[in-house]
């Protein structure tokens, strides 16, 4: 299971890199077309980021990177000390960014309790201070990554029948623009975070993260959705020196959710009550 007193190893100098496989030209091509994509798509800045993080046990990973990037958070709502400091917790999320609301959402949590970790796609396992400590799926739900999501579910119920919490963006994947609502929502959220609350009978925090990235990555979604991901380095770095804000919502009880029929009616009254936030 995640642990979170792991020291931080040395730092590599491309954590998360482009992958680009073209046999048929010369290597010096190839190196020079990936470093020219990394640098367009932030995969450059944000090494380079990394490399500049303090040296840091892995559970502060999250905090000092932001940290790093001078990017500040901001909680408001329910005050954070209202965040039980132990036994079986799920704090959800709406997805509007990526990577970085994450790393603060970690980090919050963090500061209130030891026991924490978060369910990511199973990229960010490429960074040492993630591997060993956070659980994994593929928000894209492939067949070929199904037995991984199976596993990482069944984690998230022991996790928090022995008592941990458990961060989740129960959408998977980041917000994008919706030509029927004319705004930028979550997509659709998955039922299985309804189905291990009420399994293992935690209690609910739901939190909101006001904003979303830019209308460049909204473009390139909406012209070619399979480009989006390769953009999300790039959301992450041009938060520098910015200063996010939350909204903390009133913990659900898990009688609430025994009361709703389904897992469906559960997950949409949960992506209810995060979303009710955003006018607070």
């Amino acid at each position: 299971m995640p642990s979170a007193g792991i020291p931080t190893k040395a730092r590599e100098p491309e954590v998360l890199a482009l992958k680009i496989s073209a046999k048929r030209l010369p290597r010096s091509w190839v190196d020079a077309v990936r470093h020219g994509l990394q640098e367009i798509l932030g995969f450059s800045k944000f090494n380079a980021t990394y490399q500049k993080v303090s040296p840091c046990n892995a559970a502060d990973f999250s905090r000092h990177f932001l940290g790093t990037m001078h990017v500040g958070v901001e909680f408001d709502g329910v005050p954070i000390d209202r965040i039980p400091v132990s036994g079986p917790l799920i704090v959800i999320a709406n997805h509007p960014f990526g990577l970085i609301e994450g790393m603060a959402l970690e980090a919050l949590v963090l500061a209130r309790r030891p026991d924490v970790t978060v369910m990511a796609t199973y990229l960010l396992a490429a960074i040492p201070e993630y591997a060993d400590r956070l659980i994994f799926v593929d928000p894209r739900v492939r067949r070929s990554k199904r037995r991984l999501n199976v596993q990482a579910w069944r984690r998230s119920v022991l996790w928090l029948k022995n008592g941990g919490a458990l961060l989740v963006f129960p959408a998977g994947r980041v917000a994008t623009f919706h030509w029927g609502r004319m705004t930028v929502a979550d997509q659709p959220w998955s039922s299985h975070i309804a189905a291990v609350a009420r399994q293992a009978r935690a209690p609910i925090l739901p939190v909101y993260f006001h904003g979303h990235n830019g209308w460049a990555f909204q473009l390139v979604n909406a012209l070619c959705p399979p480009l989006q991901d390769l953009l999300l380095l790039r959301e992450v770095v041009n938060k520098d020196g910015q200063t996010l804000r939350a909204t903390v919502g009133r913990l659900i009880e898990p009688v609430e959710l025994s009361q709703l029929e389904t897992d469906n009616d559960a997950t949409a009254f949960l992506r209810q009550e995060t979303e009710r936030l955003a006018r607070l």
